[in-house]
């Protein structure tokens, strides 16, 4: 693989500036790769401005190029296949479980795509596997796996599964996971080891060694309010009731919080989340009622929740 000097030097700028930032902020202790102080402990929320990133992905991101990522998420999608299969885990086509999760995925994903010009062309996946496992994962790339009791243990109705459904989409097309890996390169800078980027090596032809840590992979409170915004507004677009957030990560929280690395522990909750997540409401129920062809005096309260109407100006 040829590269021009000029080229090589931007590489090396790009990531000696990744490098320098991540290295000052392990420094100073604001780093979100540090391992946590305990299994169950909670990530500090930020101010609701610095959870919000619409605008262009972060630098660290720059570090792992988009189509390596999914090429390798895919990789790790058809090896979870594969042993689902060998063991008779794989959930059929015909089974109710595995036609539930498709149609509520197939509903939503026309209204993900806005999110992510690449998710237009990703190859999207739908699978559940047989297990005992409350977890689901929408890898880069847009393949989607749902272990079943995520849906059986906590008993999950379909506007709660549209939810997460959503959520997991959403981290998928704001390529969470590609920000978490990049951060990861950035260290490896930081400590004096050149990652195999930019023309030092071809990234595409090393493996990353993706496959745990995407399935082991850990949010921010910026990436899981991230989530909730655009996961509701997808699902919500899709006729799926954005109360069911509330109810659905409750269950989540009672059934895992004391499970080590459980999916709670995954994605960090607690009591500013379930208000950010009601003060969001208002603006989603009016996506909803009209997904369903009904306005939001015609819903019905759903868990004790009333409508959520914005006040009148």
């Amino acid at each position: 693989m040829t590269v021009h000097a000029p080229i090589r030097v931007a590489a090396c700028a790009v990531l000696l500036h990744a490098g320098l930032s991540f290295a000052a902020s392990v420094a100073s202790g604001t780093s979100d790769a540090a391992p946590p102080a305990a299994p169950n402990a909670q990530l500090p929320y930020s101010t609701a401005t610095d959870q919000i990133r619409f605008g262009n992905a972060a630098l660290f991101r720059n570090l792992i190029p988009s189509a390596t990522l999914e090429q390798q998420s895919a990789d790790e999608y058809a090896q979870i296949l594969r042993e689902a299969r060998r063991t008779k885990h794989l959930l059929g086509d015909d089974n109710p479980l595995a036609k539930r999760a498709r149609e509520i995925s197939n509903r939503e994903i026309p209204f993900a795509l806005k999110w992510n010009d690449r998710s237009k062309n990703w190859k999207w996946d739908v699978n559940v596997v047989r297990s005992d496992e409350i977890r689901m994962y929408c890898l880069p790339g847009g393949k989607i796996v749902i272990y079943s009791g995520l849906i059986d243990r906590l008993r999950l109705n379909d506007q709660e599964l549209g939810m997460m459904i959503g959520h997991e989409i959403a981290h998928a097309l704001r390529e969470h996971a590609r920000d978490r890996l990049g951060r990861q390169q950035a260290a490896q800078l930081s400590t004096g080891t050149i990652p195999p980027l930019f023309g030092f090596a071809d990234i595409s032809s090393t493996p990353l060694g993706i496959g745990e840590q995407l399935l082991a992979m850990r949010y921010t409170p910026a990436d899981e309010t991230e989530a909730d915004v655009i996961g509701s507004e997808i699902a919500s677009r899709a006729g799926y009731d954005p109360r069911a957030a509330i109810t659905l990560w409750q269950k989540i929280d009672a059934r895992t919080r004391r499970t080590p690395n459980g999916f709670i522990w995954m994605h960090p909750y607690g009591a500013a989340r379930v208000h950010d997540l009601m003060k969001r409401l208002p603006d989603m129920m009016p996506l909803y009622a009209k997904a369903i062809g009904k306005t939001v005096d015609q819903l019905p309260n759903y868990a004790g929740m009333g409508r959520f109407k914005k006040p009148r100006l």
